[in-house]
């Protein structure tokens, strides 16, 4: 039986902070798999995140432990959640603006969509 190798990626941090959330958030994991020619994809959801940093560093620390491969197009996601008042509003566009900031600081790409899916 031939050993096939099953080579797993980390693709982007996807970060679950709707406008109002000041206690602990949720960040998932995008990953994908590859195995000669199957693709799946999923996600592992990381809880208890006090802030961004907090949030990164769980990830950096889940794809270490996990030995994945991080995707040369790695990014790092906030939803196109929609406030309720203009203070909301001011809110997601302070908080899009720090998760820029530590994409930018990690050398990473900042998207308000996750990619497509490859079917």
């Amino acid at each position: 039986m031939e050993n096939s190798s099953l080579e797993i990626t980390a693709q982007s941090i996807l970060f679950l902070m709707p406008p109002g959330v000041e206690t602990a958030f949720q960040v998932r994991l995008g990953v994908q798999t590859a195995n000669e020619g199957l693709l799946s994809k999923g996600d592992f959801t990381i809880a208890n995140c006090k802030d961004i940093s907090d949030a990164v560093k769980k990830a950096l620390q889940l794809i270490e432990k996990m030995n994945l491969t991080m995707a040369a197009d790695f990014m790092l996601v906030l939803p196109p959640f929609v406030g309720r008042n203009e203070a909301e509003e001011a809110g997601l566009i302070n908080t899009a603006w720090s998760i820029k900031e530590a994409a930018d600081h990690g050398g990473w790409g900042f998207s308000r969509y996750l990619p497509v899916p490859i079917f």
